[in-house]
């Protein structure tokens, strides 16, 4: 133990004497723990202000993945008993400032046993659209111990809990047609017995709709939760078979499948839960934004340091007379998830480290996670493979390329003058408020030269950071666009894939041989 605690801190002081002389998978399933908990795996976290004026930010997280749309009694539900939450830091310090909280609470009224007289509805009823049941969620601003200071010396009083919102509804899942007319009431209902199929066949489960569960905050602020198009794009069948990459997202090499196994975006067609929070930037800078406008290369004094985390009461009990979650909780409340960076955990942490990942905060992972940032285990793996000999790279690169990575510190710190150093260099998306957002500086969704394409290509920046040196090198570039098309205003997600026509599904073909052959 005291020989891993000298590894440690000699390993913080060497990332700091380094960087003195001189991004995105998401994170879908990414570690053991979240495999028992979906309601706790957050994939992506994005952070950006709005342009030109910088007076507003966007946070959304995204959780509790791969939902195929058309699946299960219940669909998608918010989670009870969990916080989500959006930490925000300033300047050189990952110290929360502002915490935004949301809380959703799900209710189902208690009746007795059926019986051959009971109307529609209530819950007996097999589907949770018509038992009248309601899903609302409950807003909380926090201002931490560090306070708020402007830079006319005025500051907000520490810890101060301010209610934003409470039992605002949370945007309904977009089941199908009938769902629409029957419980949603979008359009008039006929039944099976008109012989017109329209009712069962045409949605009217629209943007206008999904609309109307944007709700304003008395901080002029904005939210909206629920279920929406998964927006992370990746050839990730690829990925998880040891890297088996596409030549497309190899220079077009000749040892990489090809044609006959081409770039597939794994996350088609499925939903997830996102919350989506707009922010007045007065919230975090009440003075104003310093230089706002200015692009400061050395400053630190306009950042931003955003990240999310998800937590529960440390005991779980069970509970059936809890008709929601079967749950009883008690205890303390402890961090079970967390993401901010796209890759960080997937792509960088060691898997025997990535449950402590979620279990701990920014404030420690240059001690914690130091090592795999800067001796990323990517470049051993894909030297292995023999993919650097196919692009005929010199060892004395690819010795480069193992470490220690300097240059991806840098790059998350956006070449700032950020101490490396707990407290200071972590899993935080960084952000120059002073200007308009573009990763690595925030990470913004859509806003890119079309509808369904975001503003760049993370995957391709952070891999080929991370395996080629070069945020330019071009790899990982299979997959580019969405499968929906973003919205160009808030909340900027895609409407949900409806349930009974659209999705992820589709036709068995009961000839293909085992193993498939294209």
């Amino acid at each position: 133990m005291k020989t891993k605690r000298i590894a440690a801190t000699g390993l913080a002081a060497m990332l700091a004497l380094f960087l003195t002389k001189s991004v995105p998978a998401s994170s879908h399933r990414e570690a053991l723990a979240i495999l028992n908990e979906p309601c706790a795996d957050n994939t992506d976290t994005f952070a950006w202000v709005s342009n030109t004026a910088h007076d507003k930010l966007y946070l959304i997280m995204d959780y509790n993945p791969l939902h195929e749309p058309g699946q299960g009694n219940q669909g998608l539900r918010a989670c009870n008993g969990y916080r989500y939450e959006f930490h925000i830091g300033t300047g050189t310090s990952l110290e929360d400032n502002v915490v935004y909280r949301i809380e959703f609470t799900n209710q189902l009224t208690p009746e007795g046993a059926p019986s051959a007289t009971d109307p529609l509805g209530g819950g007996n009823e097999l589907l949770w659209q018509l038992t009248g049941g309601t899903e609302t969620m409950k807003v909380t601003r926090i201002t931490s111990q560090a306070s708020l200071q402007t830079p006319f010396g005025r500051t907000q009083p520490p810890n101060q809990e301010v209610i934003l919102g409470e039992n605002l509804p949370v945007l309904p899942n977009n089941h199908g047609p009938q769902t629409d007319r029957l419980v949603y009431g979008l359009g008039p209902f006929k039944g099976y017995d008109s012989g017109d199929p329209t009712s069962r066949t045409v949605g009217l489960y629209d943007q206008a709709f999904a609309d109307k569960f944007i709700h304003s905050l008395p901080n002029g602020g904005r939210i909206i939760a629920g279920q929406f198009d998964d927006p992370y794009q990746l050839d990730e069948k690829g990925i998880f078979d040891l890297v088996n990459l596409n030549a497309s997202d190899l220079g077009g090499i000749p040892g990489a499948r090809g044609s006959e196994a081409p770039a597939k975006d794994v996350f088609t067609g499925f939903n997830i839960f996102s919350i989506a929070l707009e922010v007045p930037i007065t919230d975090i800078f009440p003075g104003g934004i310093p230089h706002n406008g200015v692009l400061r290369p050395d400053s630190t004094d306009s950042l931003l340091r955003v990240w999310a985390s998800i937590s529960r009461q440390k005991i779980q009990m069970v509970d059936p007379s809890n008709i929601i979650t079967g749950l009883k909780a008690s205890g303390d409340w402890v961090q079970v998830g967390r993401n901010a960076l796209p890759l960080f955990n997937a792509g960088l942490v060691g898997t025997q480290r990535q449950t402590l990942y979620l279990h701990t905060t920014p404030l420690q992972d240059v001690t914690n996670f130091g090592a795999d940032v800067l001796f990323p285990v990517l470049v051993r793996d894909i030297e292995a493979l023999g993919i650097y000999k196919a692009l005929g790279l010199p060892d004395s690169t690819v010795a480069k390329l193992k470490g220690p990575r300097l240059d991806i510190i840098k790059a998350i710190n956006l070449n700032r003058p950020i101490p490396v150093a707990d407290g200071s260099t972590g899993d935080v998306i960084t952000l120059d408020a002073a200007i308009d957002s573009s990763f690595p500086n925030g990470r913004r969704l859509g806003g890119g030269t079309a509808p369904n394409r975001n503003q760049v290509n993370v995957n391709s920046v952070l891999i080929s950071l991370i395996a080629a040196g070069d945020p330019a090198a071009g790899l990982a570039k299979g997959v580019e666009v969405n499968d929906k098309d973003y919205l160009d205003r808030f909340p900027f997600l895609a409407l949900a894939h409806q349930g009974l026509l659209q999705g992820h599904g589709g036709l068995n073909v009961p000839t293909v041989r085992d193993p498939a052959r294209p």
